[in-house]
């Protein structure tokens, strides 16, 4: 097989597919679209009967244009947001783990300058004894406030993860991630935009998270359309999960049910309760068309 990268521009798709909508509206021309007589005699004289005839002749290839030109934008249109999708469920879960390993190197900091000035602040009792031999006792601390080597101040607990790039200009990218956690350290939301600056491409993924591996999922795709996942476990690893596909509108138009295990695992089995029956070999995908059951983020963008 050739060693090569194919890379797909999504954001000069979706401008094919403005710029390919566009020339289907100039092709609507008033005249063009249910008249019986395009011009008037007197505009254009002797010339009148040919030009007319010229355009009855042409009005069923240009409305047949129109209709390619319109099939082509949506195209464009539909492969753009979703190689997009799959570049921004995967840029997201990188700003979600970078959230978290700043949180974690936060938390480790805060833990052991905590452990440092609470033996700061604290005395044993020692004995010593003077130069004549005597003994005595004395307050010892149990570390020093003033040794320069001791643990830093952690600062302020850290709310997300920021990514921002626009090196020349036209490669725009703002990946945003924010979080939250309880009093005991536990993470309990999550608030990722993935977004092109302007390009009119966005991917938006909100996580509630309960005890005992417990969450709910929404994801709001470029198209305006959302998925929310539900997971519930019964906190011994086993549990269920709910995926329900809503369009722009808010209507559902899939809905799946999965049963789990391995949740308190970093590699959790979920296996379909309703399979899909061109799925043969299991894998959630449709074996005729190579995508998956959910076609919001199945292709994918750089192979």
């Amino acid at each position: 097989m050739p060693d090569f990268d194919v890379a797909i521009d999504y954001e000069l798709l979706r401008q094919l597919a403005a710029d390919t909508e566009r020339l289907k509206d100039q092709l609507a021309d008033s005249r063009l679209m249910g008249r019986g007589t395009f011009f008037h005699k007197e505009d254009l004289g002797g010339a009148f009967a040919q030009v007319n005839q010229f355009m009855w002749q042409w009005m069923g290839p240009w409305a047949n244009a129109q209709k390619l030109l319109e099939s082509l934008s949506g195209t464009y249109k539909a492969a753009s947001q979703r190689w997009f999708e799959l570049d921004a469920s995967f840029a997201g879960q990188a700003n979600i783990q970078a959230a978290a390993w700043y949180h974690s190197a936060w938390d480790m900091n805060k833990k052991a300058y905590d452990s440092w000035k609470w033996l700061t602040e604290h005395t044993i009792t020692v004995h010593a004894w003077d130069e004549h031999g005597h003994e005595y006792t004395k307050q010892q601390k149990l570390a020093d406030p003033d040794d320069p080597n001791g643990p830093k101040p952690p600062g302020l607990e850290p709310s997300g993860y920021e990514y921002l790039h626009d090196s020349d200009g036209t490669n725009k990218v703002h990946n945003s991630t924010q979080t939250t956690y309880d009093s005991d350290g536990h993470l309990k939301t999550t608030d990722t935009t993935i977004d092109d600056m302007g390009g009119g491409l966005s991917y938006h993924e909100h996580t509630d998270h309960w005890d005992d591996n417990n969450y709910t999922t929404t994801v709001t795709h470029t198209d305006g359309s959302k998925t929310v996942i539900e997971v519930h476990s019964d906190g011994n690893g086993n549990g269920s999960k709910i995926v329900t596909d809503t369009d722009k509108d808010g209507k559902t138009v899939d809905t799946s049910s999965y049963t789990g295990s391995g949740l308190t695992s970093d590699d959790p089995k979920w296996t379909n309760n309703n399979p899909d029956p061109d799925d043969t070999d299991g894998d959630g995908k449709d074996d005729d068309s190579g995508g998956t059951t959910y076609s919001n983020t199945s292709t994918g963008s750089t192979y």
